[in-house]
């Protein structure tokens, strides 16, 4: 007899890769009565008969419902349902769609989520895997659905009827037309003869009220010497526009034939603030997200590796930043008048210093954002930096002076100190590869005794004993960056120091506040609740407000005796700064909120949380 595990309801919904593997999974319903001690086995169905089972692992809740699915194999070869666009047309590309059945199996609809372009006659269309058959497809293809402007040029007129392209070899040229008392053009007079034309210019006849005639220029050292009429035209009741043109050929441009494509993202609201240094973010639900992934908010992405309901867990902040510190400088320069500071800084300059010491890494301009003052570095590690001690358990990593210069250590010292440690091996180059049994290199300089990972270079009696320290680096940055003894990174600047701006005579700023490493950006949650049975006296900015029943606290940005949209007795509330009650985020429709200052009161129609963010697909 087969066990029962706990749990029902639960569906999920797979994301391939380009083997047909599982990259992720979608909790489509979470279910509920599930066991994180007892969880169920999850499988992938209707996708035919894999090369290889991915192996996946239920992420299960304290309510008991499946939250996130962790891809443990994500295997090989199944055959999920899908829309197989071709094309024997040169240069088409883009097409996509997805594919969605009725209650007895069949193909209900096909949505096209990009229409791809440059297919014609030569496009076929069939439906792949889910286990069906029988469904055939006759895509509708050529259809020119717009214009593309790709310059919009100047100084037309309303009786401009022609299509003319200026430029090419030669320009500044103009001339009047005179027109005789039956309507032909008699005449064109020179009016200013350009320069630098290598060909004749052709002469365009504009507007007028007359057609058909035409003329020919003549030029001389690059200047139009005359003009030949070679048709007078008929019909003109007044001077036609002389312009002067090159010949151009306009070459049908494919992708300018589309339009209405668009890319779906997935959105949801902050319900808190998040600091800089944040690794778990609120929002509103994260049901459309996957389980791990990176999403856009404000102009920061961040990844996650796993997430909750209403939380992305495990974020990494500013992976799109790639900087090393964001420091925010002093208001001593700000305009009274505009609000504007007055300091600058050029995106990759040096920044300076007002006191250097051998241990300050060079710091490079990154961004500069005047308006908050905020200053975004990336530092530079001297030659000195990158001497790689190696690591004892890596074959592959050799004991590497990168300086190059032979005093860096003394006399009859070693580079490290070994220390006894049963159980493990130095790797020995020598040939054949040996080991020294029981001894590791001595890792203590850093973090209050506790090492950082990589072994520590003794620099006593070098040449650069008081200039640098000539520690491997920090194991966890990305960018090299050193460290000295005590953990006390001398590379990142400090609340205090003061650094030379860019102006032309410098200016010197102080550091207001400053990031660590791998801060990102701080962003504020904006809530904007639609309140009804409200009572009298009015809300007031900068009061907190209290929910009855969730408990959530929030600080009034605005209050508006009324609501766009509503009818009357709708108000309209602003807040900022929420702060939650244990896990609860959200206001919840129908509770009451208390103004602290003011004593006003009004009931939750609708919360509205209105700082977004978006996926970011891989």
């Amino acid at each position: 007899m087969p066990r029962t595990v706990p749990g029902s309801g639960a569906s999920i919904e797979p994301i391939f890769n380009s083997t047909y593997g599982v990259k992720d999974v979608f909790v489509v319903n979470g279910g509920s009565g599930y066991d994180a001690s007892d969880p169920p086995k999850l499988t992938i169905g209707n996708c035919g008969t894999p090369v290889r089972d991915a192996v996946l692992r239920p992420v299960i809740n304290t309510a008991g419902e499946i939250q996130a699915v962790e891809v443990l194999d994500p295997g090989e070869g199944y055959s999920p349902l899908r829309l197989i666009i071709e094309s024997t047309d040169d240069g088409a590309f883009g097409a996509t769609g997805d594919v969605f059945l009725n209650a007895t199996g069949g193909i209900d609809y096909i949505q096209v989520r990009s229409n791809g372009d440059s297919y014609f006659g030569g496009t076929t269309a069939r439906i792949e895997g889910g286990g069906g058959a029988g469904s055939e497809l006759v895509p509708i293809t050529g259809s020119v659905t717009g214009l593309s402007l790709e310059n919009v040029g100047r100084n037309y007129t309303r009786q401009d009827v022609a299509l003319v392209i200026g430029g090419g070899g030669g320009e500044g040229a103009t001339g009047v037309a005179e027109v005789n008392e039956f309507g032909q053009i008699e005449n064109i007079n020179i009016s200013n003869p350009g320069e630098f034309f290598e060909t004749p210019p052709i002469v365009q006849l504009i507007g007028g009220g007359g057609s058909g005639a035409a003329a020919d220029a003549v030029i001389n050292l690059g200047r139009i010497e005359s003009i030949n009429i070679t048709n007078p035209g008929g019909g003109y009741t007044s001077p036609p526009q002389v312009i002067f043109a090159r010949n151009t050929n306009l070459v049908r441009t494919a992708r300018n034939r589309q339009s209405l494509n668009s890319t779906v993202f997935n959105i949801t609201g902050l319900t808190g603030d998040i600091a800089e240094s944040d690794t778990t973010i609120n929002v509103e639900t994260t049901a459309a997200f996957p389980g791990s992934g990176k999403a856009l908010v404000g102009r920061e992405i961040f990844r996650y590796t796993s997430k909750t309901a209403t939380q992305f867990k495990g974020v990494t902040r500013g992976v799109n930043f790639k900087f090393d510190q964001k420091i925010r400088l002093d208001n001593l320069q700000d305009d009274p008048n505009t609000g504007l500071t007055g300091y600058e800084f050029n995106i990759n300059d040096r920044v300076r210093r007002l006191s250097e010491s051998s241990d300050n890494k060079i710091a490079i301009v990154y961004d500069w954002r005047p308006e908050t003052r905020d200053l975004y570095l990336v530092f530079q590690v001297d030659e000195l930096a990158f001497i790689d001690a190696g690591r004892s358990t890596e074959e592959s990593k050799i004991v590497a002076f990168i300086c190059g210069v032979a005093s860096s250590s003394g006399t009859g010292v070693e580079p490290h100190v070994l220390v006894e440690s049963e159980g493990n091996d130095i790797v020995l180059f020598t040939n054949p590869l040996s080991v020294l049994p029981d001894r590791v290199f001595e890792d203590d300089d850093e973090l209050d005794g506790a090492g950082d990972g990589i072994p520590d270079l003794i620099n006593t009696g070098t040449d650069f004993e008081f200039e640098t320290s000539l520690d491997g680096g920090i194991a966890s940055s990305l960018y090299g960056i050193e460290e000295t003894i005590g953990g006390q990174n001398t590379t990142l600047l400090a609340v205090g120091d003061k650094i030379y701006d860019g102006n032309t005579t410098p200016l010197v700023a102080t550091v207001q506040s400053a990031g660590a490493l791998g801060d990102g950006d701080q962003h504020d949650a904006i809530i904007t609740v639609v309140g009804n049975n409200w009572s009298i006296p009015n809300f007031v900015a900068g009061e907190t407000v209290t929910g009855g029943t969730s408990g959530v606290v929030a600080t009034v940005d605005s209050f508006t005796e009324s609501a766009t949209g509503y009818g009357t007795g709708y108000i309209t509330l602003v807040l900022r700064d929420p702060v939650g009650n244990g896990n609860v985020f959200k206001f919840t429709n129908g509770e009451t909120l208390s103004g602290g200052t003011s004593g006003g009161s009004a009931n939750v129609w609708s919360a509205e949380y209105s700082v977004l963010l978006r996926n970011e697909p891989e």
